[in-house]
């Protein structure tokens, strides 16, 4: 039956029923469990509600209620005689044996015990567990299933031995090593062609030289002549024809770093001798 359960505190006439009513029931040989289910539809409150009242009314009135730990076999509600679980086996055998599911035998227990379908499932489990044999029909063991590793674990290879790797590839080191030295005489080999090709000089025809400049072309003339000076025609085309023969790049890269060189300034000096032979400035 369901009913719309009241909340709130309890009323002093709610309390007084309550404690007559736990006395009178375990006087006349009740279980505490169905004293407590008449309280909950006589009162309209909740099973747990009542249940959590009761223990608070005994802990502050212990002289209202009558003594009832003599008084009815099983006050400790969690305990469970061997009549008790023997009931449960059979329910459950004769039950499963006609083909119904365990949970109309669970419902059937209920009220025969007056015991919670949760108490009563537990119950089974733990025979079940411990007297297997008084059991008929027993579930079947679900499969174990197996960890679902990580990747990184199912990745991880073992670590050898020092023993176990030094002879695993001691057999491959002289082919290892034969190999390398293959590589490393056709990379050398690569690297002359390659620079033999680079600093090679690549003659042009006087109408290649004269041809328009390049964008790159230009820039390299403009740093000259704000490095060194304005270039005359003659001087222009020598530039050109050198950044055609040597490229715009090594050309730049030898005009910043004249300087470096240790010739270059017996190189000005001549200049200067030269000036000051041909110009007389007195």
């Amino acid at each position: 039956m369901i009913f719309d359960t009241k909340k709130g505190k309890y009323t002093d006439e709610e309390n007084q029923i309550i404690i007559e009513a736990m006395n009178q029931g375990l006087k006349e040989g009740k279980r505490e469990r169905e004293i407590l289910k008449e309280l909950s539809q006589q009162l309209k409150r909740g099973y747990a509600g009542i249940m959590s009242h009761v223990r608070k009314l005994r802990s502050e009135y212990p002289d209202r209620f009558n003594s009832y730990e003599d008084s009815v076999e099983g006050s400790r509600l969690n305990s469970w005689s061997e009549e008790e679980e023997d009931i449960v086996i059979a329910t459950v055998n004769q039950f499963l044996e006609e083909g119904k599911p365990l949970s109309q035998a669970i419902s059937e227990l209920e009220g025969k015990l007056s015991r919670t379908q949760g108490a009563i499932y537990q119950r089974i489990y733990t025979l079940r567990r411990k007297h297997p044999d008084k059991f008929t029909h027993l579930p079947e063991r679900r499969p174990r299933r197996r960890r679902k590793m990580q990747d990184w674990e199912a990745q991880h290879s073992p670590i050898p031995s020092l023993d176990e790797y030094s002879a695993r590839n001691q057999i491959g080191f002289n082919h290892f090593t034969a190999t390398a030295e293959q590589q490393l005489a056709s990379a050398i080999d690569h690297l002359h062609t390659y620079n033999k090709s680079m600093f090679t000089p690549i003659s042009f025809n006087n109408s290649e030289s004269s041809g328009p400049m390049s964008n790159e072309e230009e820039m390299v003339v403009k740093a000259f002549m704000e490095r060194y000076g304005r270039l005359n025609p003659e001087s222009r085309d020598k530039l050109i024809q050198l950044m055609r023969t040597y490229g715009s790049t090594r050309v730049s890269i030898a005009i910043f770093t004249l300087a470096d060189d240790k010739t270059f300034p017996s190189y000005i000096l001549e200049f200067l001798e030269r000036r000051l032979h041909n110009h007389k400035f007195l």
